[in-house]
């Protein structure tokens, strides 16, 4: 009854199906996957950690990423602002004021790169960062993401603006590897020789319960991409029950064509 499956625009059929669900299944746990990072990202709300600073490269080495446990912890790094790649993130606000926050990369031994929030300054005037070797410490941060509180997503960007401190977006800015995430300057030696820049305060909880609109957004995706695995199975099902119905059907009439029964 089942042997036009062996047929090869059937073998055909049964490759694409085999091929599609794991193909639906592997995008959708890549996309929960997603969703509990950026679950992460916005469920732990504002956090500082009283622990004595450590060097970054502990917490977070080149290519790593900043664990939730680390985020908020403070850390120390030492090297030599890049000034000619200094962008500000305008449209955010501090004590009842809008302004923007000053971020320069800093170069690290080894060529890689640590993003460095400088501060807050309320007007254009932005002070360029020190000159030589420095040692930064701050507190570490995961980059932001759209729909955290804190982070609206600024339109109508300029040159030398960004619309986040992501490590997504600074990539195209700087043409060498940056560390994850980012640290948020609290002091810093020898001190700058400007006093116009304020810390960045902790980062508050997300609005929505604590959820992001991207955690949101991968969650769904996640469903979505298990309800067409689902659907690949039913419907390679559904066109196989179908061909043999007709197929029983057709030796059915051919049988009663032979007895000369007519329907």
């Amino acid at each position: 009854m089942y042997r036009f499956l062996l047929q090869p625009r059937w073998l055909v059929f049964h490759v694409i199906v085999l091929v599609a669900v794991p193909v639906c299944a592997a995008l959708g746990l890549w996309q929960f996957h997603r969703y509990g990072e950026h679950k992460a990202s916005g469920d732990t709300g504002e956090k500082v950690s009283a622990a004595p600073a450590v060097p970054l490269g502990e917490l977070v080495p080149v290519g790593g990423k900043v664990e939730t446990g680390d985020r908020g912890r403070a850390v120390t790094v030492a090297g030599s602002y890049d000034a000619a790649r200094q962008v500000v993130v305008p449209g955010r606000r501090l004590d009842g004021r809008t302004g923007s926050y000053v971020v320069t990369p800093l170069i690290v031994p080894g060529g890689a790169a640590v993003v460095v929030n400088r501060g807050w300054v309320a007007g254009t005037n932005v002070p360029a960062p020190p000159v030589g070797p420095v040692t930064v410490t701050g507190r570490l941060e995961w980059s932001e993401a759209e729909h955290t509180s804190d982070a609206d997503r600024a339109t109508d960007l300029r040159a030398g603006q960004i619309s986040m401190i992501s490590t997504a977006e600074l990539v195209n800015v700087v043409p060498y590897p940056l560390t994850d995430g980012f640290v948020a300057l609290t002091t810093q030696t020898p001190p700058a020789d400007s006093a116009a820049l304020a810390p960045m305060p902790p980062v508050k909880d997300a609005a929505g319960g604590g959820m992001s609109g991207r955690a949101w957004q991968n969650l769904g995706y996640t469903a979505q991409w298990f309800v067409f695995a689902g659907a690949a199975v039913f419907l390679w099902w559904r066109v196989v029950r179908r061909e043999a119905e007709e197929r029983e059907e057709a030796r059915e009439a051919e049988v009663l064509a032979e007895l000369g029964v007519t329907t």
